[in-house]
């Protein structure tokens, strides 16, 4: 009995000293790397680059009539629509008659 327990306790000094073998050391260099640019003076952060504006989509109110449309959450441009007037729009998928707001943003 008194073996089992000697046994037991050597495995478990080196478990614990295998543990502690394994672990990972970070130093100084790993946290302040060369390659990283110096702060600037005054605390300001540098500027982004500054990206080219993306064009905004047209307007329902800005297509001309008879003009096959698509709104933007219509991803896959499954239903197509067709202006029919400055306030209604048709579906040519099912001919549903919809009256849509002139600000609505869509998609040609």
């Amino acid at each position: 009995m008194k073996t089992f327990s000697v046994v037991i306790m050597l495995a478990m000094g080196c478990l614990g000293f295998g543990l502690s073998a394994q672990a990972q050391y970070k130093g100084p260099r790993d946290y302040f790397p060369k390659n990283s640019p110096a702060p600037t003076p005054g605390g300001q952060p540098a500027a982004p680059p500054q990206t080219p504006a993306t064009p905004q989509p047209p307007k329902f109110k800005d297509l001309p009539l008879n003009t096959q449309f698509y709104f933007l959450s219509d991803t896959n441009r499954a239903y197509a629509w067709t202006k029919i007037s400055s306030s209604s729009a048709k579906n040519t998928k099912n001919g549903v008659t919809q009256t849509i707001n002139g600000e609505i943003p869509v998609q040609r």
